[in-house]
């Protein structure tokens, strides 16, 4: 059988295998500027949630600042009311003791204990009002750790993703395939090598 070259393709049969080598070749070259972009907007997504990572941590480390503030402002507060109650219990003692009467007895007592006992609810209310103010800030810091963590993992898993992206392997599997495709068109006698053989005469 002879063998088939190119100039024995008739001149539509020649565009079309160069239309499917262009073809390839372009489908090769998208394929890499996909594969590029999506490199691209992978790793981009990863670097917006490494951002809301390291926001998450800086807002967490600034509600356990809030949260030293409340405890250090009420506990002034404290101070301040503690002073208040002490001048106000001394005041009351001489104020008895100016008219004459004896604290330890009847409606002095009684009035003593009385405002003691209010002195020590007012502790109280304002204690619990600090522990409730400063526990809040620090659940709303354990909620942004959490947070950041989540945003940590995420970006960890986006980096991943885009380091696996290689446009030059999507590219050659592109070229590959197509190169795959145009020599499939050919005709078979073009991609085999065939010589004449002459047949010998057996001698008896």
């Amino acid at each position: 059988m002879a063998k088939i070259g190119w100039s024995d393709l008739s001149p539509l049969g020649q565009a079309g295998i160069i239309t499917q080598g262009f073809g390839a070749v372009s489908g090769a070259v998208g394929s890499f500027y996909a594969a590029s972009a999506e490199k691209y907007k992978t790793k981009s997504l990863a670097l917006s949630l490494q951002h809301k990572k390291d926001m998450s941590l800086f807002n967490m480390r600034q509600k356990e600042s809030q949260a030293q503030h409340i405890m250090r402002s009420f506990n002034k507060q404290y101070q301040i009311m503690t002073l208040k109650q002490g001048k106000a219990k001394s005041k009351n003692i001489v104020s008895i003791a100016s008219r004459g009467g004896v604290r330890g007895v009847g409606s002095n007592l009684e009035s003593i204990i009385s405002n003691d006992i209010l002195a020590e609810i007012d502790k109280m209310t304002m204690n619990s009002n600090k522990v409730r103010a400063a526990e809040n800030k620090r659940l709303e810091a354990v909620g942004l750790g959490i947070q950041g963590s989540m945003y940590g993992m995420s970006a960890s898993n986006m980096f991943a993703t885009a380091s696996s992206i290689s446009p030059f392997m999507n590219m050659s599997s592109s070229l590959l395939t197509g190169t795959g495709n145009v020599l499939g068109s050919l005709p078979s006698g073009m991609l085999t090598n065939t010589t004449a053989t002459t047949a010998t005469p057996t001698v008896t």
